[in-house]
């Protein structure tokens, strides 16, 4: 897809159908999202958005309970210098749901934007004592 065409749904035809409210929004489609596509490994989730076109997403460092993530590239570039505001809870959720997953701990994600350096950096956090519930093999979803 063109950057324009990306940057068409994403930054104009979303926000109007959603509202005020579609940063939250996308970060829980970015969840559903990560369900329907799940990764096994960080290796995957960097290769995922790639393919999609987010981005380039390196990780930064990972800590006991924390990840730290950059995503740069020139769609990201190209998103800050034609857009005042850009939101990318979308990655946000993504990124957030996958690790959960992965992880089987309950899991967020934040996003700081860096304009001028034309990143972003994602901290992703966890708690050891949120696990959650783990579901039989038979009720599992088949997506």
């Amino acid at each position: 897809m063109p950057a324009f065409g990306f940057e068409l749904l994403r930054e104009v035809l979303i926000p109007d159908l959603l509202g005020q409210d579609f940063p939250q929004m996308l970060y829980w489609a970015g969840k559903g999202l990560a369900r329907k596509y799940p990764v096994t490994s960080l290796d995957e989730l960097a290769n995922f958005f790639a393919a999609a076109g987010w981005g380039d997403l390196v990780l930064l460092h990972k800590k006991k309970n924390e990840m730290e993530f950059e995503l740069s590239g020139e769609l990201i570039s190209n998103r800050f210098k034609k857009v005042n505001e850009c939101t990318f809870q979308l990655e946000a959720g993504f990124i957030a749901e996958q690790l959960q997953m992965m992880n089987n701990q309950i899991t967020e994600t934040y996003e700081q934007v860096k304009k001028r350096a034309n990143k972003v950096v994602f901290t992703v956090k966890w708690d050891h004592k949120d696990v959650l519930e783990e579901v039989p093999l038979g009720k599992r979803s088949k997506r």
